[in-house]
């Protein structure tokens, strides 16, 4: 006999739900980093792009760890906030077994592709990380052809409609190069620390199965209520005139096992 799964209690219902609200909770402290090392580079008057990654020269390869803290203005530093935040806390939600391994690959790959392959510029901003991130959900379905891990990257595809565009040289100042090594070191993250996404599946809870002691009782119950040809009830309706007595009688239907009158 299969047994349904029960459903979840109010217990677990409130816990599942703290568990996708705290899922949000690095990505946004990561996100105050940027921002705060923003406010410090415009209150100082600083320029950090210096920092960020400067191909294929060594010192450049700091940019590896610092590049995606920097960011060239505002807008910029706007457009990969909100991503950021959403997707780490999609995949810390749906892959929380190897989500610290996926941000530290996706951070560091990314950054390492676009020190081989980019200009001779500096190359800032987290936007490779951004597209590392959508990468590895939207690469994790296909590689893994599970019908969640699909559901997740068709998601991907819909909110991040544009994520292509920028994978090809449009405007100068856009590093095209960063946002390609972010999608491929998403889609090696995929490849070496992909699973399949759990589907939680409500359904009614079945009544637990009746031990041998049980049922024996229960059809002995059964059998001395039950059993008889016809059966009499006798009741008073409660009112102000004097109580009367009634009577109706009925018999047990063997094919459906209910009392017909």
């Amino acid at each position: 006999m299969m047994r349904a799964t029960p459903l979840p209690n109010r217990e677990d219902l409130k816990a599942e739900n703290e568990r996708f609200a705290y899922s949000f909770l690095p990505g946004t402290l990561f996100v105050g980093l940027i921002w705060l090392v923003a406010l410090l580079s415009y209150l100082n008057d600083v320029n950090l792009a210096w920092l960020g990654i400067h191909p294929r020269d060594f010192l450049g390869l700091t940019g590896v760890f610092m590049g995606p803290l920097i960011h060239s203005g505002l807008i910029h530093l706007l457009s990969n906030s909100f991503p950021l935040v959403l997707l780490s806390g999609f995949i810390l939600f749906l892959h929380r077994s190897v989500a610290l391994r996926v941000f530290v690959l996706v951070y560091v790959l990314s950054g390492l592709f676009t020190w081989f392959i980019g200009r001779d510029a500096y190359h800032v901003g987290a936007s490779g990380v951004v597209y590392g991130l959508a990468g590895f959900l939207l690469f994790n379905g296909i590689v893994r052809r599970d019908r969640a891990g699909l559901a997740v990257s068709l998601a991907i595809l819909f909110l991040y409609s544009g994520l292509f565009y920028g994978l090809f040289p449009s405007e100068e100042r856009i590093s095209w190069e960063g946002h390609l090594g972010g999608i491929l070191a998403g889609l090696v993250a995929a490849v070496l620390y992909g699973e399949h996404v759990d589907k939680k599946q409500l359904a009614i809870p079945a009544e637990p199965a009746l031990s041998q002691q049980e049922l024996s009782a229960q059809q002995q119950h059964q059998s001395s209520t039950l059993s008889g040809a016809g059966y009499t009830w006798r009741y008073t309706l409660a009112k102000n005139e004097p109580q009367t007595r009634y009577e109706q009688k009925a018999r047990l239907n063997p094919k459906t096992g209910m009392l017909e009158a």
